[in-house]
């Protein structure tokens, strides 16, 4: 089996248990609810870098974890519940939980660096390939 079907079957069972671990049974507004979270995602190559941009409202910025696993980039991060004393929540539908994604690399070239930063909600992943 190629590489690339093997990626996709992974992406989609991913999928699947996030979507599984969402359904836990327990109300979206319950502020106990803690599960993994999917985020939003945009990947493009620009010259020799890949450009990874995921929203990830509300995470703390040291829980970010970026590394590198075959031919690809594991990202994954936490966000905690911010649940300050006497605060009696009448609905809470902003999740919290473990962010993680499985993102595969452009190229095959060897990685040159990886660098990461965090703004408005926003991890930027850049990726720079050796020649």
């Amino acid at each position: 089996m190629d590489i690339n079907k093997l990626n996709e079957l992974k992406a989609r069972f991913e999928k699947a248990l996030l979507e599984y671990l969402k359904g836990s049974g327990k109300l979206a507004n319950d502020p106990e609810r803690v599960g993994y979270l999917d985020s939003s995602m945009d990947v493009y190559m620009d010259g020799n870098r890949q450009l990874v941009f995921l929203e990830t409202p509300g995470i703390t910025e040291d829980s970010i974890t970026v590394e590198l696993a075959g031919g690809n980039l594991i990202f994954s991060c936490e966000k905690l519940l911010d649940r300050p004393y006497g605060r009696k929540y009448l609905q809470m539908e902003r999740s919290v939980g473990a962010y993680f994604k499985n993102i595969p690399l452009a190229k095959e070239s060897p990685v040159k660096s990886i660098a990461h930063s965090y703004k408005y909600g926003v991890v930027k992943i850049e990726i720079e390939f050796g020649d």
